[in-house]
């Protein structure tokens, strides 16, 4: 195997925690939100500008698959995100199925707000 050799650096730590949660869509979320609430120090990393993923970025809600009583009863984070979207009237009721649309606007004030309510570290 080729290999390519590099001299040793010193390389500044810019941060340290004990969780790191990779990207803020649906699954990034509930990870970090999840992580937080066991007690440990967690911190979310969103490349783009606002944190929400796919929910916020493309309007793809990926949590709608816990409607399906009989494939799987869910309770916890997913039914969670639909709760506080409709409670700051960040989602509305889609007329082709039983899932919400989200306002990906208004999805990014309640991320930003329930990243900080968690005590969760931006980056």
């Amino acid at each position: 195997m080729k290999t390519i050799q590099m001299p040793a650096q010193e390389i500044p730590v810019l941060a340290e925690t004990d969780v790191l949660v990779v990207g803020s869509g649906p699954g990034g979320l509930a990870a970090a939100v999840s992580a937080a609430r066991a007690g440990v120090d967690t911190m979310l990393v969103e490349r783009y500008g606002c944190f929400g993923g796919n929910l916020t970025h493309v309007g793809v809600e990926g949590i709608a698959w816990y409607r399906r009583p009989e494939t799987v009863d869910v309770e916890g984070i997913g039914p969670e995100f639909e709760a506080r979207a409709k409670a700051q009237n960040a989602s509305y009721d889609e007329p082709q199925s039983t899932s919400q649309g989200i306002n990906s606007e208004l999805f990014k004030v309640l991320a930003d707000n329930w990243i900080q309510a968690e005590g969760i570290r931006p980056l």
